[in-house]
């Protein structure tokens, strides 16, 4: 049984994931790059869809001055993250992005592999929120699943995905079952669609910084 809404339980996640993800490694050293270019002194840091808390681990470890907000809606990978990280400065929330509250507090907001998960007005919410947690000039950074305009090039995209988790000891049944989620279990959009709903939210500076496979790193800056 599923602990949270990612294809992995909590305990599992952070040792199979990159048979899943190409390159997912390089999604937490992309983010924390930026961040470390912003020039924050101090920095207010929240984690949506925090997971197990391999980003704030990281981060802590190459930029001082961290206060982290850890909120994920899965109670399981709250638990690891405080397991992962018992010296982590650190609030913890069980939340989806879609309920909280904050307004005006937050340096940096990421999501990482998480938002995808919503659909349409979930995500629209969840969006909105995180403008208002934004302090000006503060920077809001996600990795989302993504897929091309043309189905064509989304089907081929999903059997060149399907043969990277081939590659990395999956089985032909486990890829057919991972495959099958996409649409189902999560709800990706094309990159067009992700800039034109960080600009409804009031976000002018979009960038698409990483790209790759089904994958991209996106930012925006309150």
């Amino acid at each position: 049984m599923q602990d949270n809404t990612s294809h992995l339980n909590a305990i599992e996640y952070d040792s199979k994931i990159a048979d899943t993800i190409p390159f997912y490694q390089e999604f937490h050293q992309q983010t924390i790059s930026v961040v470390r270019n912003m020039g924050f002194e101090k920095i207010d840091w929240l984690d949506l869809g925090c997971g197990t808390g391999t980003l704030a681990a990281k981060a802590s470890q190459a930029i001082r001055d961290i206060r982290f907000t850890m909120v994920d809606p899965s109670e399981n990978m709250l638990q690891q993250a405080k397991e992962n990280n018992p010296d982590l400065q650190a609030v913890y929330l069980c939340a989806g992005s879609e309920n909280i509250t904050f307004s005006e507090e937050f340096d940096v907001i990421t999501a990482i592999q998480s938002h995808h998960y919503l659909q349409k007005e979930g995500r629209e919410k969840a969006t909105n929120n995180v403008y208002r947690a934004l302090r000006k000039n503060g920077i809001y950074i996600a990795f989302e699943n993504v897929v091309p305009e043309a189905e064509e090039l989304k089907n081929l995209e999903l059997q060149r995905w399907g043969s990277y988790q081939k590659e990395h000891g999956k089985t032909d049944e486990e890829v057919k079952d991972h495959i099958a989620r996409c649409g189902v279990n999560y709800f990706p959009l094309p990159v067009s669609a992700h800039i034109e709903l960080l600009q409804r939210a009031g976000f002018s500076s979009v960038h698409v910084f990483w790209y790759s496979y089904m994958q991209m790193g996106i930012y925006a800056i309150k």
